[in-house]
């Protein structure tokens, strides 16, 4: 795999993270996150504080979180696969955090660190 498609697959990976967890923030129940995930998202916060805007340590602390755990239905919904499960083209998007997660073409750990205070914050609203 060339580099250019390894740097295209960490993106994908980081964007389809943060769309699904800015999308299941949403519902009062989610069946891919469960509950403990949202209580563990500050560990993930606190391994991608060193990240430096480098999207391969961003996408191997977001597997390595979900490793960790054992959130196997997060990896499923990330592989590649199952990445079309989160289609851009899928419905217009009316939310202006996931056209921003999708126009994203440079990840910076404040917007990354931001998306996902965001999503905790919805989920802990709807729970």
């Amino acid at each position: 795999m060339s580099n250019s498609k390894k740097e295209r697959e960490k993106e994908r990976i980081v964007r389809d993270f943060l769309l699904l967890l800015h999308r299941e923030s949403q519902k009062p129940d989610s069946a891919i996150i469960p509950p403990t995930a949202w209580d563990t998202l500050a560990e993930l916060q606190a391994s991608l504080a060193s990240a430096n805007d480098d999207i391969k340590t961003i996408a191997r602390a977001i597997t390595k979180w979900c490793k960790d755990h054992h959130y196997s239905a997060i990896l499923q919904a990330l592989r590649p696969v199952q990445g079309d499960a989160i289609d851009e083209d899928e419905d217009p998007v009316d939310d202006e955090t996931e056209r921003q997660i999708l126009r994203l073409t440079n990840f910076s750990i404040r917007f990354v660190d931001e998306t996902i205070s965001q999503a905790k914050g919805k989920h802990e609203q709807q729970s």
